[in-house]
């Protein structure tokens, strides 16, 4: 498998694999000026590794920000990730960490969840 690991910029998140937790994390910031070209590679990475995780699959995000070009691509992963869990019958979630008082962060891992059919764990974490 493919290592994976994204250096975070002033308008882009960290992303990496944690190998041993079959986990793919994405913290940070997320507002690229060309999202297709940030997020492409991230989903063509998942698509192409994802038969790796018969043991299950977690998408971490901890965003402190994101804009509307960044979210349609995580509703592309998302939408994927539950497709190959209905296909599959893998074990697969959504961990939405979101900042404490930031209720704008939790509703929109809470709508997230509404669109698609993969469990989601909300944390709560302090800054």
């Amino acid at each position: 498998m493919e290592h994976l690991y994204i250096e975070p910029s002033g308008w882009t998140p960290e992303v990496y694999f944690n190998i041993d937790e079959n986990k793919l994390c994405l913290l940070g910031r997320s507002f690229p000026e060309d999202a297709a070209t940030f997020y492409t590679p991230i989903v063509a990475w998942l698509e192409k590794n994802i038969h790796e995780f018969a043991n299950g699959f977690t998408l971490e995000i901890q965003f402190e920000y994101f804009n509307t070009s960044s979210s349609k691509y995580l509703l592309k992963m998302f939408r994927f990730l539950e497709l190959y869990k209905q296909a599959n019958k893998i074990s697969v979630q959504v961990v939405w960490k979101y900042f404490a008082n930031d209720e704008e962060m939790k509703e929109s891992g809470m709508e997230y969840q509404q669109f698609v059919d993969i469990p989601f764990e909300f944390i709560e974490i302090e800054k």
